[in-house]
């Protein structure tokens, strides 16, 4: 604002400039007008002056010409009358082209000019031709009175145009007098003009000269706040300096170019500058790893000596940044020796240790025979110390190779679930010497990882060893296993007294613990965790726990998911393409076909009933069926024969059915090993929701997983929709409206289309039209972030908006989508 004054005051000035620049140059144009003016009035006037003067000669000269001719003729011979009459005409013809030099062509006057030439050239040629004829017979008064008429007929003539002359000189002159006013109204404008600038001028300088003043007075009061301001911040300074070299560690302020603006004493020794050297040096000359990695870098000294230092930097305002640096030299020698100590110790311990276990071991397997009971209770004792003082020394070494990098791993493909059944079942002993049982979730699917099996149990094992520690007596322990797109997380949860909160953040630290009593009380050395992150992070996983719903503690790590084979796509007659399944019912109670029947149109299936087998048999020889329920109790033939029958037969052998009898139990146990295909038993009165679950079973039995093109730029909505469909559908992704019109371009059927609107190139909304012009054309699902309108939802089989849709809901509706039932209402999240 201070100088944006300054600038208005000169623009305002040069401004003002210019106008009256613009002023006199108007009244100079205007003068010069005037000037202009009055050259070409004199000159009209000088004109009009010599046309009127020419045209009252040339009057007068056929005046004296027609007198010269009638003299001439009353007194024939005279040659003084002949000369007379011969200067006179002479001097009208002088006078004539003076006339035409007056009335040039282009000229208001020229025509009755050229007029009045021929009058007079005729006047001339009249009188030569009487003068010619003086010696005849000729009749004077005739004659004269000829020439009178004629030179009156020339007279008016003249007079005319002399009297038009003279108009035009007046109109002229009266044009000239208006322009003159005007000129004189403009000048006054001018004056006026200039005079309200100058007024204007006079008051702007006025003003700028008060507000000039006024700031001037402001800028001094501001100076002096100023002032204060330095003296208060250079106190503060000096105070910041005093905290800062009072402080054991360096610390070292820079600026947003990485130059130090200060340091403490404690920066000033350990880089063996003065603080004034420190000052403006360049801050990666002293920590080459600046700005690249916080945590532990190399620093340099002035010497050249590098030494080790914990870096931690906080950004300020401005780009700059505080470094606090913490020497760790001695803790590196610590930790040297502290890790030569454990190496020896270990080594030591662990030869003598493997004798007494051995030992120990063969006794209590009964190799000398049998023991008193009290003599094997104390080396029961003796043996569960030894296998903890063996597990302790093992923990050891395990940390050492971590350190030293030299911990292998054996990878290998392997099961995740296979896995957790195997540490469940090797450590349930374990658990029941605190009295806690492990319970495995068997839910879920399984999936392959790439793991170090050994490695991968030793975690699992620290895990369920921790959990039973910290677990009440009587307690569970609660295993379980999660697969999405690209992970496998294992999980176990107790239900103990949870982790205290500033143990927390130390708990995968080397030899942490709770406190010291939990240690003598539980047992352990503190590194069971930090060994399991560390062979959890080779594995390219990650490991973490939360508090658990209801009390105590979920522990769980992540391993990376491998890609599994993709499944062939399904065949035609599988409902690709929003095609209705078929299912052939058997089932003799008229009550219960129909009501079958009706249950299998509501789940998207068409149906026919056979009340007996050889029905049963003529619908299969008609048609095809991808699926059939099947009652044991037949009039005709027993179901257990006729589903034997069915196997034999090459369109019945992969046919799943589903056996609905009130004798399933005993069906299932006289087919045995034969129940090849059954899908579910299920007794009667008939369970819907089961029913419904064995007619998807089927489905993925008979033909494969619907296959379903997900159109989602978003990799993790992706991995998202397809961990929550599982095995129920094998899922194409398309990230792109170009992918997804190549994948529908494509010879495999889709199922389902599920869209996302926004789209990098396009809108989702855009294939609607290629999905139509599909035969048959699959059902869509809009899956996108915003509400559809009316018209858009109209035009698609389902709409849902990602933020009100949770995982179930999204689940029911593209397996309704998929098997032809309408899609039930989203449940929001």
């Amino acid at each position: 604002m201070v100088h944006a004054a300054p600038r208005r005051v000169s623009l305002a000035t040069l401004i003002t400039a210019l106008v009256l620049l613009l002023i006199f140059a108007a009244g100079g144009f205007a003068a010069w007008r005037v000037l202009e003016d009055g050259r070409e009035q004199r000159q009209a006037v000088d004109s009009s002056t010599q046309t009127v003067a020419s045209l009252l000669e040339l009057r007068n000269s056929v005046f004296e010409t027609v007198v010269m001719r009638n003299l001439f003729l009353s007194s024939p011979g005279d040659t003084a009358a002949r000369t007379a009459f011969d200067d006179a005409l002479a001097l009208l013809k002088q006078r004539q082209a003076a006339m035409l030099a007056l009335a040039p062509a282009g000229d208001p006057q020229a025509p009755a000019a050229a007029v009045l030439s021929r009058g007079l050239d005729g006047l001339a040629a009249r009188l030569l031709q009487t003068i010619r004829l003086s010696g005849a017979e000729i009749d004077l008064p005739l004659l004269l009175r000829e020439a009178g008429m004629e030179r009156g007929r020339l007279a008016a003539a003249i007079d005319v145009m002399i009297g038009r002359e003279r108009t035009e000189l007046a109109t002229y002159n009266q044009v000239y007098l208006i322009k003159v006013e005007q000129l004189r109204t403009v000048f006054v404008l001018l004056l006026l003009t200039a005079a309200t600038l100058a007024i204007a001028s006079v008051w702007g300088l006025h003003r700028h000269l008060s507000a000039s003043a006024t700031r001037y007075a402001e800028l001094e009061a501001a100076k002096q706040a100023a002032d204060a301001a330095n003296a208060a911040l250079g106190e503060s300074r000096g105070q910041l300096q005093s905290i800062l070299d009072h402080a054991r560690d360096p610390i070292l302020l820079v600026d947003a170019e990485e130059r130090v603006q200060v340091a403490n004493l404690a920066a000033s020794d350990q880089f063996q500058l003065t603080p004034d050297e420190l000052a403006g040096s360049r801050i990666r000359a002293l920590i080459p790893g600046f700005g690249a990695r916080a945590g532990e870098v190399q620093a340099r000294r002035a010497d050249g000596t590098l030494f080790p230092a914990e870096l931690s930097v906080g950004q300020y305002a401005d780009g700059g940044a505080v470094c606090v640096l913490r020497d760790v030299t001695e803790r590196h020698r610590l930790d040297a020796l502290k890790s030569e100590f454990v190496s020896t110790v270990s080594h030591e311990l662990r030869t003598p240790l493997t004798s007494i276990r051995a030992s120990l071991g063969l006794v209590m397997g009964g190799v000398v025979g049998a023991l008193p009971a009290q003599a094997r209770d104390l080396l029961d004792i003796a043996h569960k110390n030894s296998e903890r003082l063996v597990l302790l020394v093992n923990d050891i070494l395990d940390i050492e190779k971590i350190e030293s990098g030299r911990l292998d791993f054996q990878r290998e493909r392997s099961s995740a679930r296979h896995l957790l059944n195997q540490a469940v079942t090797a450590n349930r002993a374990y658990g029941s010497q605190f009295g806690v049982e492990f319970l495995l979730e068997e839910e879920g699917r399984d999936a392959q990882i790439y793991a170090d099996v050994q490695r991968i149990q030793q975690v699992l094992a620290n895990l369920l060893s921790n959990a039973a520690k910290f677990s009440p007596r009587d307690g569970k322990v609660v295993v379980s296993l999660a697969v999405d797109a690209g992970n496998v997380t294992f999980s176990v949860r107790d239900f103990g007294r949870g982790i205290p909160a500033e143990f927390r953040g130390r708990i995968f630290q080397r030899f942490a613990q709770a406190d010291s009593s939990d240690a003598r009380q539980k047992g352990g050395t503190g590194l069971g965790l930090s060994i399991s992150k560390a062979i959890i992070e080779h594995h390219a996983g990650g490991i973490g726990f939360e508090d658990a719903e209801g009390g105590g503690t979920r522990f769980f790590f992540s391993l990376p998911r491998l890609v599994e084979r993709s499944a062939p796509p399904p065949s035609a007659s599988a409902g690709a393409g929003g095609q209705r399944r078929r299912a052939l019912v058997v089932e003799d109670d008229p009550d219960v076909g129909p009501l079958l029947q009706r249950m299998l149109d509501q789940y998207g299936w068409d149906s026919e009933l056979a009340c007996n087998a050889a029905e049963a048999i003529d619908w299969l020889d008609r048609g095809h069926f991808d699926a059939m329920t099947l009652d044991l109790m037949l009039p005709d033939e027993d179901g257990l024969s006729l589903f034997r029958r069915l196997r034999r037969r090459e369109d019945g052998r992969v046919l799943p059915v589903v056996v609905v009898s009130a004798i399933a139990d005993q069906g299932r146990r006289a087919l045995n090993g034969d129940a090849v295909g059954v899908v579910d038993w299920l007794d009667k009165p008939i369970d819907p929701a089961r029913l419904r679950a064995a007619l998807r079973q089927a489905l993925r039995h008979h033909g494969g997983p619907a296959t379903i093109l997900h159109v989602e730029d978003d990799a993790d909505i992706t991995r998202v929709v397809s961990a929550v469909m599982g095995d129920a559908a094998q899922m194409v992704p398309a990230r792109s409206l170009a992918e997804a019109r190549e994948a529908l371009a494509g010879s495999s059927p889709f199922a389902l289309v599920i869209i996302d609107v926004g789209l990098p190139d396009g809108s989702g909304l855009d294939l609607l039209q290629d999905i139509r012009a599909l035969d048959p054309p699959p059902p869509v699902l809009i899956f996108s972030a915003s509400d559809m309108d009316a018209r858009t939802t109209r035009s698609v089989s389902a709409s849902l908006v990602k933020s009100r849709t949770d995982n179930r809901a999204l689940q029911g509706t593209i397996l309704n989508l998929i098997e032809g039932t309408p899609a039930a209402p989203a449940t929001e999240a």
